[in-house]
Parts: structure tokens; sequence; C-alpha cells
């Protein structure tokens, strides 16, 4: 803990931010209003400024934000393996709030979850058989080539009237099974160690300084370290703002992303012809009232009770892949992009593209998602931060790493090897075509479905697997509306009645970028929150010192005391005998 003198200095500021509350809060909604008219009524000339930002820093400085996460990744081995894993987030006698599975399901739920359904199939076929910018740069040209060809030659026997097995059909190469499997490896990467390792240190120096310090439950808090009582400063203000604005463009995006999946479901599931803007406001209005009473509920009955739902519904739709299409297949394909993952994993981190060409597919791809994953650290970290008081910094890092890293395994190993092999050795080209050529990435995994269990076992498939949708964009609102909450009353629990205003803003914000601006205000903002994700790697990595910092000499006197209490011990042993 905090000398007494500078706690009781730090009660004192505390009651000042409470009454700054207000201000910062307006100061947030005004820039989102500003930034939001901005995207909207500019349209495309404000979509070429942020998508030209977003394309110089992903070009010219993919290198640095390579170094970041690989930075992340390092540190958070560093505090896993070492003796400061022994630090518990809290009081000594504290305790875990959650279970394990209850916790996992929340880190899931409200991490990444979103985002790996939607790209669960369309990315692994994406890096296998996409030509875009010359294609997976891991893979050799005459491996492309192979594919390429593969597939033409599928097509026209498909035309020719022939089935797999009769005479004449292609089957797949060596050469096409090494890319196979390189797409899977290539979205386990991206979506694996090092995104964790971003919102494990995020969250760990909020939990830490939050939970064993005294501090404010706020992003600020992780910089005291290093500029001690001026994060009640400007400086602690610009960094809070910095994130409630992140978050909100981060949720808004997400939303947008899963109202094109919801819309994709129902037109799947025949309901609708296709999307319109009614099933848009209708699909926002329903993620945003539920998720809204959600977060007036709690963390520990909302979001737990939603997310450990949506556990068994995933556990539930990875059985039907693997059951439905050829479980050895699945199996093998994920074993083998686990071993080629561990031997290439360093290598796949600090690779940097030389040619033009790669420059263009790594600042698309790669840098792209860890600008992403930067961009939503401030949201995602809290988030963790706030469900993992009690835990040792030891049981933090193995389940914010570790657990979700394997997680992405299996997922992107099971649906989409499924795709997968589908795509090779099914009789049509549907999924193949929704993810290649059609660029469908919401509607690919809907159009697998129909593949594998055509007639009631897909419909009952696709109800499920739109079940899961919404509710993991429920969570993620959720958790939204909780984290903005927090930010703004300074890591004090928000009254109901902010939650309620909060999870009802992130709903029109997103409603307004929809309906005024379209896709095109949806990928300006996008693109503009991860343009805004570099500024805050200075804060990123400036939380990475500050907290290596303060654990260095809270394991030296935690180290103290463990000695204190074995010579204690040792001497009561010696008396008694």
């Amino acid at each position: 803990m905090l000398p007494k003198e500078e706690l009781e200095t730090l009660i004192e500021q505390r009651g000042v931010l409470k009454g700054l509350n207000s201000t910062l809060g307006i100061t947030a909604i005004v820039m989102t209003v500003v930034f939001i008219l901005y995207a909207v009524l500019l349209g495309k000339t404000a979509s070429e400024q942020f998508l030209g930002i977003k394309a110089w820093i992903e070009n010219t400085l993919g290198w640095y934000y390579i170094i970041v996460m690989f930075m992340a990744f390092v540190v958070c081995l560093y505090l896993m393996f070492s003796r400061v894993g022994k630090i518990r987030l809290g009081r000594d006698g504290d305790r875990p709030e959650f279970s394990n599975f209850a916790w996992f399901s929340m880190l899931f739920g409200c991490g990444t979850g979103a985002g790996m359904l939607f790209f669960s199939m369309s990315e692994p076929m994406i890096h296998f058989a996409s030509n875009w910018s010359g294609g997976n740069p891991f893979l050799s040209n005459e491996v492309k080539a192979a594919v390429a060809d593969f597939f033409a030659a599928k097509q026209a026997a498909l035309d020719a009237g022939l089935l797999p097995g009769d005479a004449g059909f292609p089957a797949p190469s060596s050469l096409v099974a090494e890319a196979a499997t390189g797409g899977i490896k290539l979205t386990i990467f991206h979506w694996g160690t090092i995104a964790w390792a971003m919102y494990g240190v995020v969250g760990l120096s909020l939990a830490y300084f939050a939970f064993r310090k005294g501090l404010p439950l706020a992003m600020r808090s992780a910089l005291y370290p290093l500029i001690g009582r001026r994060i009640y400063g400007p400086i602690g203000h610009t960094v809070d703002i910095l994130a409630v604005f992140g978050t909100i463009f981060g949720i808004a995006t997400t939303l947008g992303l899963g109202v094109n999946q919801i819309g994709s479901g129902l037109v799947s599931l025949g309901i609708l012809q296709e999307t319109s803007q009614t099933v848009t406001v209708v699909s926002i209005l329903l993620i945003t009232v539920v998720a809204t009473l959600s977060a007036t509920s709690g963390v520990a009955r909302g979001i737990k009770r939603l997310s450990t739902l949506n556990t068994w519904f995933c556990v539930l739709l990875l059985s039907y892949f693997l059951l439905s299409s050829n479980t050895n297949y699945l199996i093998a394909s994920s074993i083998t992009a686990l071993g080629d993952y561990l031997t290439e994993g360093i290598s796949l981190t600090l690779w940097t593209a030389r040619s033009e060409e790669a420059r263009l597919w790594q600042g698309s791809w790669t840098i792209f998602y860890w600008g992403w994953w930067i961009a939503w650290s401030a949201f995602v970290g809290m988030f963790i931060a706030r469900i993992s008081r009690g835990r040792t910094i030891r049981e933090f890092m193995f389940g914010v790493i570790v657990i979700p890293s394997v997680m992405a395994l299996v997922w992107f190993g099971v649906i989409g090897s499924a795709g997968i092999y589908e795509a090779l050795y099914g009789a049509d080209m549907s999924i193949y075509n929704a993810a290649i050529r059609d660029g469908d990435y919401a509607g690919t995994l809907f159009s697998a479905f129909d593949v594998l269990t055509p007639g009631l076992v897909a419909t009952v498939a696709k109800l499920a697997a739109l079940l899961v949708v919404v509710i993991f964009f429920v969570t993620s609102a959720d958790s939204g509306t909780l984290v903005l909450g927090r930010l703004l009353a300074f890591g004090e629990r928000p009254p109901v009645q902010q939650r309620i205003i909060w999870g009802m803003a992130l709903g029109a914000v997103t409603l307004i970028i929809l309906l005024l601006g379209g896709d095109l205000a949806l990928r300006s903002l996008q693109a503009a929150s991860i343009a805004g994700a570099l500024p805050f790697t200075f804060v990123l990595l400036a939380m990475m010192f500050g907290l290596l910092k303060s654990l260095r000499k809270d394991s030296e006197q935690f180290i103290d005391n463990e000695d204190r209490i074995r010579k204690l011990i040792e001497q009561e042993v010696t008396d008694m005998s």
C-alpha cells in the first residue's frame, strides 16, 4: 500500500475528481458528437482522410507497432514466471470474486469473442486461398499457384457435372495442404497470445494500482509511479478522455459488425429477403436494451450469467462442427497449427515486410489487428481488471494470456478447418465463394451450415449461431457500458442512472453512424480509432515501465515478509524441538 501521507492526499484528490466527473463526461460527449458529425457530414472526404492516416501508419510505422506488441508480450512472460507472480491483486488475504469458469467466460465474452465469431471461418479461408495483394506472404509462390490451380480445376469439374470421388475430379496436393495449415496458423497468430498480451498489460496495471495500491480504477492510475500526483491534473484527464473516446467508437464499430452478421443470419434463415435499415434499427435497439438491463444488474449477475451461458453455446457450436465435418481432419489440422505456431511464433511476431506488396498485406492484416487491439486495450483492460480482484499476478497472466490463446487455437482450428475441409473436399464452392469471391465475411459461417447439414439440422444450427452472435454483442455493449461508467466515475461503481445513460448513448452513436453514414462512416470511425492507437502507444509504454518499477519495490517487500515469516516458523520449530 501507499504511505499514510500519500493515501490521505489521494483520498482528498479523489474527492476533487468526483467533482470533475460531470465536466469530463460532458467533454467526452461533445468530442464524440463533433467526431460523428465530421465523419457523417463529410462522408467520403472524411473516410479518405481517416483511411489515408491509417494506411500511412500501417505502411510507415508497422515496425513500431510490432515492437510495442512484442514488448507487451515479453513483459507478460516476465511477470508470469518471475517471483512477482506471487503478489496478489488486492490485500494478501483477498480471494477471487468469480470462479475460474465464470472468469474465463467473461474474459472471452467481453474480449475478442464477438470478433472471433465474425471471422471464425472467413479469415482462415482468406489466408489460405486469397490472392489479394499477393496473398499470404508466408506461403511460397509455388504453394499459392497450386491453390489457385486447384480451385480453378474444381470449379471446372463441378461445371462439368462431376462430384468428389468421380474420375477426373481434382484432389488437393501436398502444396494445397500446406497452404491450408498456413491459413489456420496465421489466424491463430492474429487472435492469440500477442493480442491478449496487450490486454494483459493494461488489465494488470489497472488492477494492481487499484486493488493493491488503493488508487482509482482508472487509466490515469497506471501512470502514478512516473508522474505521481500529477495524474490528477491535465495529463490524467487527457488519458481518461482518450480511453472513453476509444471505448465508445470501439464498441460502436463492433456493434456495426454485429448488425451485419445478425442480418446475414436472418437472410440465411429465410426470415428476410435482404438486410435493410429496419433490421439495423431493430437489431441495435434490441442489443442496446438487453445490454443496458444487464449492466444495471451488475457484473456478478448480468454479464456473468450471459457470458457463462454463451460459453456453453460455444461448446455446442464447436461440437456441431466436430461431428458434422471430418473430425480427424479438424483435430489433425489444429494440432499441426499448434506445432507450427509454437515453433514459428517469435519469427511471426517480429517479421517485418520489406517489399511494397508485402507491406500492403501486413498493413492491412497484422498491423491493422495490432492497432485494433491497442485501440481496444483501455476498454478490455479495464473490464479484465474489474473482474480479477483477489487473483495473484501469475494466476492473472495465465488466465488472460494462456487460456484465451488455447481457446483461439480450438476455435479457429475447428471452425476454420471445417470451412477449409469443405472447400477442398465438398461438392460445391459456396464457402469458398462467400469468403474469397464475394468477401461476405459475415455470411461465410452461415453458408457453411447448409453445406454441412442441409435441412432442419442446418436451421437449428443457424438459430444457435445467431443466438451466440447476439449474446456476444450484448456482453460487449454491456461491459462497455460499465467501463464507461467507471472511467467517468474514477473507478467507483457508477450509479444505475449513469449506466443507463451510457448504454443508450452507445446504441445511439451506433445508430447515427449506420443510418446517416452507413458503411462508409463505420469504416471511417474504425480507421480513426485505429489511427488513434498511435498516441495511445506512448501511454502503454509508460504503463509498462511504471508497472515494472512499482512491482520491483513491492516484490522486495513481499520477499522480505516471506523471509521473516519463514525464519519465525523455523525458530518456532527449533524451540519446540
